[in-house]
């Protein structure tokens, strides 16, 4: 089985909005005390926005292309699992390079936004695969 471009649009939309709505409340009101104690030297006193917008549009392609494409038809566990895979690889790449190369980069902090990846991915892929599922299922009928 082959999702049409309509249905992987649509599962695009889920895995952005899913991704935004889990960063806002980790980064907005869970998290962000724990990030600024760890990296007040380090933060901008203004965000710059281009770079974490193409960080989500690009990353939540990767989702789409990566986790729910090669998965459809089948159960949504394997679109699951391959979210978790892909969080822990791309978050992983990025938490444990830091670690190794940046003076004072806590391990705490590489640990938690490593697991933290890793469960957001494996989340925002679900959403996007039960999304192109129904999409699929509304078009076929």
């Amino acid at each position: 089985m082959h999702y049409s471009f309509k249905t992987l649009t649509g599962a695009y939309i889920a895995v952005l909005l899913a991704f935004a709505c889990l960063d806002a409340v980790w980064l907005g009101v869970i998290a962000m005390p724990l990030y600024r104690e760890a990296f007040e030297s380090l933060l901008r006193p203004q965000f710059i926005t281009w770079p974490w917008i193409a960080f989500y549009l690009l990353y939540c392609t990767s989702v789409v292309c990566l986790t729910i494409r090669p998965y459809a038809g089948k159960n949504l566990i394997h679109t699951s699992l391959a979210g978790l895979a892909l969080g822990a690889t791309a978050y992983g790449t990025y938490n444990l390079t830091c670690y190794s190369i940046i003076r004072d980069w806590p391990l705490n902090m590489t640990l938690i936004d490593w697991i933290w990846g890793t469960v957001a991915t494996g989340i925002i892929a679900t959403c996007g695969g039960f999304a192109a599922q129904k999409i699929s299922d509304k078009l076929a009928h």
